[in-house]
């Protein structure tokens, strides 16, 4: 039995159930960075003595291996109840069951299924949506890392589908915060405390204030790349922004092409006649749109051509399930096929290996996004990164 010590006590475990001595050590090295505290087992009598014992909140597991001598782990942690989340790993393609035949069957509820062999993007993906994010992060500590420039941006670069493959032509901002006592804090930590306390105005401003100063310097160098930034749905209260922001893109020297503000189908659903006005100004001052997490929750097709976007963004739980299901890949095409009859740009997150990158650039999909590219990384970084593969607009991943 391996153990990898974190803080304690911990609440999020993680089991690691596999006979895979590779696939064990790299799921383990993963899981404690990102905080979890981490247990193996590669045999049934670990596996129920560590269920027993460890009581994980999370197991990473593949059934078809450690099941070899029939013994049925899935069926076992559904006779106890368990109430840890599963993610699935096979060698299979597909993975024989769906997380919904999983859940019917066994009364288990399945976050994500990897297809081996496994690697250190993919895992993070599956792995950072089931942490307990048990901090409690308040209006005051929020106020002081704005005043004391704790926030930063990292970017991670987005690919264009061309003749010949893909090539990098832009970047996604992303808000992090360098806390001084937890380290760096993603937004799903402190985004729900800013809107509530009237602070998202401020994050927002500094990540457009960032992301166009970067483009500007980036210009500047030769080197031509577009900018995606999210955009709160508290924002759509001011009708003054479209004004602001195209003034702002002039004095930086950034066309306002190269900007595309993200919004989600919740926020174009909460005021559609005011998000009409506000996205419509945006739009006549050449400032892309893309709908963002399209294809999960309701997923409300009037969007797509009631409201001015110039492009749709697959939601990344879809994109990871490319390589596996065929379903995933159904939909993608279907989206893809929709978002072109309407003149739309289709961009697909979550692209996680080279398999997903080539079968979005068989079914004409215009952009991706995922680990497989390229983590989000500091703007330094990125600028080092571009160069490492030789310019933005000569990178190419072969399809």
């Amino acid at each position: 039995m391996m153990s990898v010590p974190t803080h304690s006590p911990n609440a999020n475990r993680l089991l690691i159930a596999d006979t895979d001595t590779e696939a064990l050590r790299l799921a383990a090295v993963v899981a404690a960075k990102l905080g979890y505290a981490v247990a193996s087992a590669s045999n049934e009598a670990q596996f129920c003595d560590e269920v027993a014992h460890f009581a994980p909140t999370v197991i990473l597991i593949d059934p078809q291996v450690l099941g070899a001598n029939a013994f049925d782990p899935l069926r076992w942690l559904g006779v106890r109840l368990a109430t840890a989340t599963l993610i699935l790993t096979s060698a299979q393609d597909p993975i024989p069951l769906t997380p919904e035949e999983i859940n019917m069957a066994y009364g288990l509820e399945v976050s994500s299924m990897l297809r081996k062999p496994l690697d250190e993007g993919s895992l993070a993906t599956a792995l950072t949506p089931t942490l307990n994010l048990s901090r409690r992060i308040s209006e005051a500590d929020l106020r002081r890392a704005v005043d004391r420039a704790q926030l930063c941006t990292h970017y991670q670069p987005r690919m264009r589908r061309d003749a010949d493959g893909w090539s990098i032509t832009g970047v996604e901002a992303l808000l992090r915060w360098n806390h001084p006592e937890y380290g760096l804090i993603f937004p799903q930590e402190f985004i729900g405390v800013a809107e509530e306390h009237g602070l998202i105005g401020a994050l927002t401003d500094f990540v457009l204030q960032d992301g166009i100063d970067c483009v500007s310097g980036w210009n500047r160098a030769g080197r031509r790349l577009g900018l995606s930034v999210n955009l709160s749905p508290k924002l759509f209260t001011d009708v003054d922004f479209a004004d602001r922001m195209s003034e702002f893109l002039w004095n930086h020297g950034v066309a306002p092409e190269q900007l595309t503000l993200e919004i989600t189908e919740s926020a174009a659903l909460n005021d559609p006649s005011g998000t009409l006005e506000i996205l419509s100004r945006l739009r006549a001052r050449g400032i892309g749109l893309a709908l963002d997490d399209f294809g999960i929750g309701y997923s409300s097709l009037t969007q797509l051509y009631k409201l001015p976007f110039s492009e749709v963004k697959i939601d990344k739980a879809i994109g990871m399930e490319i390589p596996q299901t065929p379903a995933a890949r159904m939909i993608v095409r279907a989206i893809v096929d929709l978002g072109h009859h309407l003149g739309l740009a289709v961009c697909c997150e979550g692209v996680e290996s080279k398999i997903a990158l080539d079968l979005l650039h068989k079914c004409g999909c215009d952009h991706a996004q995922g680990y497989f590219i390229a983590r989000p990384m500091p703007a330094e970084d990125l600028s080092r990164w571009i160069d490492a593969h030789g310019g933005a607009a000569a990178l190419r991943a072969a399809s």
